[in-house]
């Protein structure tokens, strides 16, 4: 296989179409016509081998999970994507392994209706860029968090850590890390009067902590009331794999209390937002030290 015959692979995989392209994959660029009455919503994410994920994960489960991660970003912000662009940057052309990388990006593409309508092939060591496009009548963004608004967070957090940590201990947290599924499902039902919105992909205290200082506001939350998968809880790690753990990509978002009875199934009330400055952590009512923070890239101590 050479460059060319790559992208002619991914082109004939990737099928999926969507109404407001004038030209996709062919040319030096695709030309977009986005909806005029709506706004445009652009997020970009790049994965590198063994640190988003592992060399030797399934290639399925390594383009499903890049594509993930940025509807995900799409879902945060109360938006539906519509157009992707692709960038690959392999060590080199591995038939077998691409097959199985765009077998899973494909599949949610279609799954999402979403068009591949561009991006760019190269050599080097393995990274995946993803940029999505969509558009939303409303954003949701992080800086519209009151004080008194609950906080809110879908799924269950810790797994996809946990997972990570214990491979063999559960399929579901296992799917959880390897194929999360981004939660348009909730989004689209609390779009219209969630405050604030994030996805939890670096922790919930880190993605918690976003909405705290961008909202000029405080939290505090239950450890208690956070949706937890019992065999996480069987680790001795499990505080800091729901914590700091990151990579659920659920939905973290903040509600006025007017509308708790509002709230679509799958949805739990973990804390509240209060005046001041930073995140405290309760346990049964006491509050607790916490030691641990979220994912941060060039942080190695």
């Amino acid at each position: 296989m050479k460059e060319f015959d790559l992208i002619e692979l991914i082109q004939q995989k990737c099928s999926s179409r969507t109404s407001g392209t004038l030209l996709g994959i062919g040319d030096d660029a695709a030309i977009l016509q986005p909806d005029c009455n709506k706004q445009l919503v652009v997020s970009t994410d790049t994965l590198v081998a063994n640190v988003h994920f592992k060399a030797k994960d399934k290639p399925a489960s390594i383009g499903h999970k890049s594509l993930a991660v940025n509807l995900s970003d799409m879902a945060a912000m109360g938006a539906r994507p519509k157009w992707v662009l692709l960038n690959l940057t392999l060590p080199e052309l591995d038939t077998k392994w691409i097959n199985g990388f765009i077998k899973g990006f494909a599949a949610l593409l279609s799954e999402h209706q979403v068009q591949l309508v561009g991006g760019d092939t190269t050599q080097g060591p393995l990274s995946i860029t993803v940029t999505a496009m969509g558009e939303t009548s409303r954003a949701i963004t992080r800086n519209h968090a009151q004080v008194d608004d609950l906080i809110v967070v879908s799924g269950e957090l810790g797994s996809a850590a946990f997972a990570l940590h214990h491979p063999r201990k559960s399929k579901a947290c296992n799917k959880q890390l390897h194929q999360p599924s981004p939660r348009f499902d909730i989004a689209d039902q609390v779009k219209s009067y969630a405050t604030a919105m994030i996805d939890v992909s670096d922790g919930l205290l880190a993605d918690l902590g976003h909405i705290c200082q961008a909202s000029e506001v405080a939290a505090v939350i239950e450890l208690t009331q956070v949706p937890v998968n019992p065999v996480v809880k069987q680790a001795a790690e499990w505080q800091r794999y729901v914590l700091a753990g990151g990579d659920d990509y659920q939905l973290c978002f903040t509600i006025g209390m007017d509308d708790e009875e509002r709230l679509p199934d799958d949805c739990h009330i973990i804390g509240q937002i209060i005046s001041g400055k930073g995140l405290t952590v309760l346990n049964q009512h006491q509050p607790i030290a916490v030691d641990f923070a979220g994912f941060e890239h060039f942080n190695h101590d």
